[in-house]
């Protein structure tokens, strides 16, 4: 009998494990799936073809080294459209794995808790931060966490109508030119090229305050006193260059005067300059006359410091993947493989050192550029170790908007600047306590 029921039990025993290997068998078999959040087209607001092709590769590349995962995206959602859409996935408790970041939409969603902080996972791989780029890294960062990795940085270039001062019998500038020489330089085309009595030829279109702030080594906004020091002499510095800059123009200067050719400079982001002067774009945009690109001038306190703008990677704090989200975040952003397809493919900058230092990826980028171009590539590295980066936080923007408006007013008044700023500084610093 005892024989019996020990036959039983270990019948049964038989019976349960095949059942769990079976039903945990299955499970095991099922894929896991990644979800990921990404826009359509280029956030650098500049024409794409196909935004999707170079993602497509690197998923490919991922689920062959890990057999059991899926990563999946909902397509066409334009740059535009991706703040609501991101915002409905909140809404719905389907906020997607990983997620490509804007400065402004990472603000936003690290402040609300929907981005898991990314400091633990950065520690237990002792992950070598110096690869990347500071400016890069700095904007994934908030109160000194990191919240996303970066994928891709956009520097400001200034853009130089080279025709414009080929006729003026101009040469063109070095990449370490400075204030003096970019005002004279304005000061020599801005005239009546026609003799007609009215102003046909420009300095400038789109320098703004900031550019001038930034480059003579300051910033406008300290993050974590939370307030400006517009007092500071640098800036009283940029904004009486800039007064001088502006009494140059006698009419506003538009993008369509530069587009004609009327115009020597213009900052634009590397990514126009990437997508508009390879054939065919260059003959679409800009046929009329010939241009080029160097760094933005320098202040006498400062350096050829250019604004930085970075694409980044976070993960969903809801994410119930989190460590394979993590890998592919990494393998997205540190892969040096795939960062110099990236940088080689697409119309921004790679985020690591290595690969924007790498001959290779200078040759494969010469490619792009006509045999009159004189941008010597190397000056990206440069750009991007000394440039600046922006959190475009609610309280930033509401700065910028007040600053834009008074700024404006003080550029074109006789108005004593150093007065001014004090005055606007409080006025700011006020709102900023509230």
């Amino acid at each position: 009998m005892k024989l019996f029921k020990r036959k039983v039990y270990i019948s049964i025993a038989a019976l349960f494990l095949i059942f769990a290997i079976a039903v945990y068998g299955n499970i095991a078999a099922q894929p896991i799936t990644l979800h990921l959040g990404v826009m359509a087209g280029s956030v650098w607001d500049v024409p794409e073809s196909d935004s999707y092709s170079l993602l497509d590769q690197a998923i490919e590349e991922f689920e062959k080294q890990h057999p059991y995962v899926k990563i999946s995206y909902q397509s066409g959602i334009r740059p535009e459209d991706y703040k609501e859409y991101l915002a409905e996935q909140i809404i719905m408790d389907e906020i997607p794995d990983v997620l490509f970041l804007t400065t402004d939409i990472l603000s936003v969603m690290a402040e609300n808790g929907t981005l898991k902080k990314l400091n633990s996972f950065i520690k237990h791989d002792h992950m070598d931060l110096d690869m990347y780029y500071a400016t890069s890294l700095e904007q994934g960062m908030m109160t000194s966490n990191y919240y996303a990795l970066p994928y891709e940085s956009v520097p400001k270039l200034m853009f130089v109508n080279k025709s414009l001062l080929e006729k003026e019998h101009i040469e063109m500038p070095n990449d370490d030119w400075t204030w003096d020489d970019f005002y004279h330089i304005c000061q020599s085309v801005t005239k009546d090229s026609n003799s007609d009595g009215i102003i046909d030829q420009f300095g400038f279109y789109n320098y703004q305050w900031e550019d001038a702030v930034y480059s003579n080594g300051v910033q406008i906004y300290d993050e974590v006193l939370n307030e400006v020091d517009l007092a500071d002499q640098r800036i009283i510095e940029a904004t009486e260059f800039m007064r001088k800059l502006v009494a140059l123009h006698s009419e506003k200067v538009t993008s369509a005067m530069f587009d004609k050719g009327l115009v020597a400079f213009c900052p634009m982001n590397y990514s126009a300059y990437r997508t508009y002067m390879p054939y065919p774009w260059r003959v679409k945009k800009y046929s009329g006359f010939e241009w080029d690109c160097i760094a933005m001038p320098s202040g006498p306190q400062g350096d050829n410091i250019s604004q930085i703008d970075t694409l980044m990677l976070g993960m969903s704090s809801k994410s119930k993947h989190q460590k394979l989200a993590w890998e592919f975040m990494k393998y997205l952003s540190s892969n040096k493989e795939f960062q110099t397809k990236l940088v080689t493919s697409s119309q921004g900058v790679s985020v690591l050192k290595e690969v924007m230092r790498s001959q290779d990826v200078m040759d494969a980028l010469k490619v792009d550029n006509p045999g009159n171009s004189t941008f010597e590539l190397h000056v990206l590295d440069e750009i991007m170790e000394s440039g600046i980066a922006i959190h475009q936080t609610e309280d930033y923007e509401q700065i910028m908007q007040a600053l834009t408006a008074q700024m404006d007013s003080l550029l074109e008044s006789d108005q004593d600047i150093e007065n001014a700023l004090i005055v606007l500084q409080r006025q700011i610093n006020h709102l900023l306590q509230r």
